[in-house]
């Protein structure tokens, strides 16, 4: 009898006193076999061992960029726009990963671009009757920096008495870009140079003089005459 035979026989002969035992031993065995299968479908699924690089793709436009990660197999989202002058609408400014990153292949690749319009901010408060600080403040801390000063004859010394964009009266409420130009028009107390202090002292002395000349006489020696003479 060969060894494969007397082993044959003896795993029956023992199936057979011991079934119990011998189930034990088969969902065993099968339980490797189905956690062996799983382990080599999951590292073909997830390609374990593959790697890819994040290609660089700033300062290239959306579409660019988009056929250049796609090619490599990469998915793209576009994230977020930041609006920015001194970049032509839709180019990409950063992605994430970042470039460089080793990853997966087939990963998704978030992109922020350049936006088309400048961003628009809610003015929330009153910019006139306060302080030209105070409103040149609130403007900067809402993104607003374009900001022109008019000065204009008041007795209140910088108070903004106006703030206008392209010509409106601003209002709480009104929508702004953050680039555009806002101006205030702030009051300025006039001065009065020492030339012009003079000329009016003297003006002033010389109409005293000419109104004592314009005085009538009286004779003190002669008695006046009264009402009751």
């Amino acid at each position: 009898m060969s060894e494969t035979s007397k082993n044959k026989f003896f795993w029956l002969r023992f199936a057979s006193k011991h079934p119990i035992l011998a189930n034990i031993v088969y969902i065993c065995v099968a339980g490797a076999v189905l956690i062996g299968l799983g382990f080599l479908f999951l590292n073909r699924w997830t390609h374990h061992g593959d790697i890819d690089q994040i290609p660089n793709v700033a300062s290239l436009d959306y579409e660019r960029a988009m056929n250049v990660l796609e090619e490599q197999g990469f998915q793209v989202e576009i994230s977020d726009s930041v609006y920015d002058a001194r970049l032509k609408p839709g180019t990409v400014i950063s992605s994430w990963p970042k470039a460089g990153a080793v990853v997966k292949p087939g990963r998704e690749v978030f992109l922020t671009i350049a936006s088309f319009q400048p961003r628009k901010v809610s003015i929330s408060m009153p910019l006139v009757n306060v302080s030209s600080r105070q409103a040149m403040k609130y403007l900067e801390s809402v993104g607003i920096k374009n900001v022109r000063i008019v000065n204009v004859p008041s007795q209140f010394a910088d108070l903004v008495l106006g703030a206008k964009y392209r010509g409106q009266d601003i209002v709480p409420g009104m929508l702004l870009p953050v680039n555009g130009e806002v101006t205030l028009e702030v009051g300025t107390v006039p001065t009065v140079s020492e030339e012009e202090i003079g000329d009016y002292h003297e003006t002033n002395s010389t109409d005293v003089i000419r109104d004592s000349w314009n005085e009538p006489d009286y004779n003190y020696d002669e008695p006046q005459s009264s009402a009751y003479d």
